[in-house]
């Protein structure tokens, strides 16, 4: 392929001719054929055999969250046996970008490296690659381009901070309500033996140890606390703005992370997305890096029901009326407590819904986190030690 300069060779030998003709000059015509040889001389010369070249890459890291540090290592090498040119080398970073290096000419064997940063700045998968190399002629007549395959992937997860998770033994209001819910039940192990009081269930005296009292003696069962915490997240993009949504990625990360880390039972729930178990966190911070709002039919979410005991069922929406706080609030077991973490708008509570979360912004989901489950602040053990998903 021609380049500018080559064009512009091609119209000085035309204009030569030409002029050369007109005035009957020889010279020009010498100076014209020149040109064109020079032309046909480069072409010959880009239409070669391009270069053996190999690439390998080293991400580190190669998943990150949203806004650290990540940079790709680029080993080329000269896989041919003869010295290669010089080339341009131009590597895709992403859909819009990428990095532009000059490749000195290699000999045989030989290799060289590069580094760059990449941009880490948004969620979601970041491909590097493959690379496009350009070759010159010396004169800068014309080039030819090829492809060096391979690529790699950079992961970018939310950016978000751990939740913490101290709900039975906190003094916020949902922790309070979760005691008392608890003393409304039986637990399944032995705490200890005291005198009965009018109420108790009849079937926990222990007949063996008021034979030796004057009193009847009941066996107190030690309470059973929260065993479990599902996290639904509303991906309806009717809902949400652009800052909106985001946040909402970063509080699921950061609520499904606490809740792992608090030895919770952790389901994660979205309309095609139903993901447990013990590797939960690693699969929802993968999901929720590429994951996007939905349009059109509106999906129903899996059944909510899952488990026994205690559990938390923490909505992530974008107001406390929202259409998917009425689907959840139908489909809740009767052992959960319903908590809404409303991103665009808390103003309007959901009737019947006790707990809402302000989380228009980050000061005012952790004002509102704290002031709900007791937790003053959030450890910096848990700041810097997030759950590894796969580095």
């Amino acid at each position: 392929m021609l380049t500018r300069s080559g064009w512009g060779a091609l119209l000085i030998a035309v204009v030569s001719f030409g002029t050369g003709r007109v005035f009957g000059i020889l010279e020009l015509y010498v100076l014209g054929a020149g040109v064109v040889a020079a032309v046909l001389f480069a072409i010959a010369s880009a239409m070669r055999q391009p270069p053996h070249l190999g690439v390998r890459r080293l991400l580190e890291p190669s998943i990150v969250r949203a806004g650290e540090t990540a940079r790709v290592d680029v080993q080329v090498a000269n896989l041919g046996h003869q010295r290669t040119p010089v080339v341009q080398l131009w590597e895709p970073v992403g859909p819009t970008g990428g990095a532009t290096m000059n490749l000195a000419p290699l000999r045989r064997s030989e290799t060289t490296t590069a580094a760059y940063r990449l941009p880490t700045s948004h969620r979601g998968v970041i491909r590097v690659g493959p690379m496009q190399a350009r070759r010159r002629d010396v004169l800068g007549l014309c080039c030819t381009s090829f492809e060096l395959p391979g690529s790699v992937e950079l992961l970018v997860i939310p950016k978000y901070t751990p939740t913490p998770f101290s709900l039975g033994g906190s003094s916020g209001r949902l922790g309070e309500h979760l005691r008392m819910r608890a003393y409304g039940q039986s637990g399944s192990e032995f705490h200890s033996l005291r005198e009965y009081v009018m109420g108790d269930d009849l079937r926990r005296i222990s007949w063996k140890a008021s034979a030796r009292s004057s009193e009847f003696i009941v066996k107190e069962t030690a309470i059973e606390g929260v065993r479990r915490c599902t996290v639904v997240v509303d991906v309806d993009d009717d809902a949400y703005d652009t800052a909106g949504f985001e946040r909402a990625m970063s509080f699921a990360a950061g609520l499904v992370t606490g809740a792992v880390a608090a030895d919770l039972n952790t389901r994660v729930i979205s309309p095609e997305v139903d993901l447990r178990g013990s590797d939960v966190a690693v699969l929802t911070l993968r999901w929720l890096a590429t994951a996007n709002p939905e349009g059109g039919d509106r999906l129903p979410l899996p059944s909510l029901r899952s488990g026994e005991g205690m559990g938390v069922l923490v909505l992530i929406t974008a107001h406390p009326t929202s259409r998917r706080v009425s689907e959840v609030r139908g489909g809740l077991s009767p052992d959960d407590t319903l908590v809404i973490v409303a991103v665009t708008s808390a103003g309007a509570s959901a009737t019947g819904t006790r707990f809402v979360v302000d989380a228009t912004s980050d000061e005012a989901f952790r004002r509102d986190w704290a002031h709900l489950t007791g937790a003053l602040s959030v450890r910096r053990s848990d700041v810097e030690s997030p759950v590894a998903v796969g580095r």
